[in-house]
């Protein structure tokens, strides 16, 4: 069962001139174009190994499929509160052919310089990249792919939360970074149409908890395909995994499980981007261990100082009993001060304002935060900048906050 490739369902557009909310960020066209595959009859969450790609793209064959049981409800992890929700099956689906290499070695500059890698620390990526658009003129997907792919293998990141992905970028993605598994699933309500927001987590590190994964929508009915409320112009969805420490690797075994959460809020609802923004943060509260680390990211359409932001931070909480804040905003902890801070770019050179891309975090030390400005023949890789952040855990013996 493929993940969808195919043609195009419809197209929908936001004004490009005058007014909108969220001027500079949000104000810009926004089109998907829905692919057809072979839908399942029931919902599904794939998670995607990577695998090759031919030079068209139409997938042939699977090396190996296998299936889990997932869940769009709380994981059974004490102390963890349990929620009544609908459950629905699921299919996994494992892709492992090897992959095609990339072939653009793309320019990157950051705000603040990263430290390399190493067994300590865990380094998180969020992306919008894009969603394939022909309208995009030479700024298409075709033409930025190589250089794409090519920045993210470049970041040797552990985990990667990309948003406004279509299936057959999902394909070529998981296909190019054979280091990574897939957590992916569509934000429509038939599994494998439409855009998606996935997780990738390089297998060497960490490993999909089995019983703790999923996708919601962020609606007053979270799990319910489709599903779209408030002002929201389009279903817009958070997928979420709890990953373990892989256990062969001596460096990583007193390293804390870590919940990711990766979403993308809608570009037009006011109302919409506060309430999800209120439904994540209940849920991650009600949901993860808070002896465990939490990474919230991806684009959520709202300035550091409106009011989705300023709900997942703690400054417009109504508990008067929470002594520290939810989440830190990583990149603002190290950096507030600095104005090269756009997230945003609109495939022009834009370096500040409109922050909008975030990793939000709990239970973790920043390291480091940049937002990087990787081009790929002299263009943006994409309409918006990615944001970079080192983390050490510090739920480990030598961690210590900063």
């Amino acid at each position: 069962m493929p993940l969808a490739v195919g043609g195009e369902q419809g197209v929908e557009v936001d004004e490009i001139l005058g007014g909108g909310e969220a001027a500079g960020s949000s104000r810009r066209c926004e089109a998907w174009f829905v692919t057809h595959g072979t839908p399942s009859s029931t919902e599904s969450t794939s998670l995607v190994k990577p695998f090759r790609r031919a030079a068209d793209l139409i997938l042939e064959s699977h090396a190996s499929m296998k299936r889990f049981q997932s869940r769009t409800e709380p994981p059974p992890n004490p102390p963890v509160t349990r929620r009544t929700t609908r459950r629905f099956a699921t299919s996994v689906v494992i892709l492992t052919l090897t992959a095609l290499g990339c072939r653009s070695s793309p320019r990157s500059t950051s705000t603040v310089a990263a430290p390399p890698p190493d067994a300590a620390t865990t380094t998180i990526v969020t992306l919008n990249i894009r969603y394939d658009n022909p309208g995009d003129g030479p700024d298409a997907w075709p033409n930025r792919a190589d250089g794409l792919i090519a920045a993210l293998a470049g970041f040797e990141a552990d985990v990667i939360g990309l948003q406004e992905v279509l299936p057959r970028q999902a394909d070529r993605i998981a296909g190019d970074l054979p280091e990574f598994e897939m957590l992916v699933r569509s934000r429509e309500r038939v599994a494998g149409r439409g855009e998606a927001v996935p997780i990738l987590w390089r297998t060497s590190r960490w490993r999909l908890d089995p019983d703790a994964h999923g996708t919601f929508w962020l609606s007053e009915t979270p799990d319910v395909p489709g599903s779209k409320s408030w002002d929201s112009s389009l279903p817009r969805v958070t997928t979420w995994a709890r990953l373990l420490p892989v256990s062969e690797t001596p460096d990583l075994e007193e390293r804390r499980p870590l919940w990711i959460f990766n979403t993308h809020f809608d570009h037009r609802g006011v109302e919409a981007r506060l309430e999800s923004a209120k439904l994540l943060l209940d849920r991650i509260l009600a949901w993860c261990d808070p002896a465990e680390s939490v990474v919230l990211m991806g684009d959520f359409n709202a300035g550091p100082e409106e009011p989705p932001v300023r709900v997942l931070v703690g400054g417009d909480s109504a508990d008067a009993s929470m002594a520290d804040p939810p989440l830190i905003d990583s990149w603002a902890s190290l950096n507030g001060g600095l104005v090269e801070n756009a997230t945003w770019n609109g495939f022009e050179f834009i370096e500040s304002g409109s922050r909008i891309d975030y990793v939000f975090a709990r239970g973790l030390a920043v390291r480091s935060a940049t937002i990087d400005r990787p081009t790929t023949d002299g263009r943006p890789i994409s309409d918006h900048w990615p944001v970079r952040v080192v983390f050490e855990d510090v739920g480990r013996s030598d961690a210590k906050a900063p």
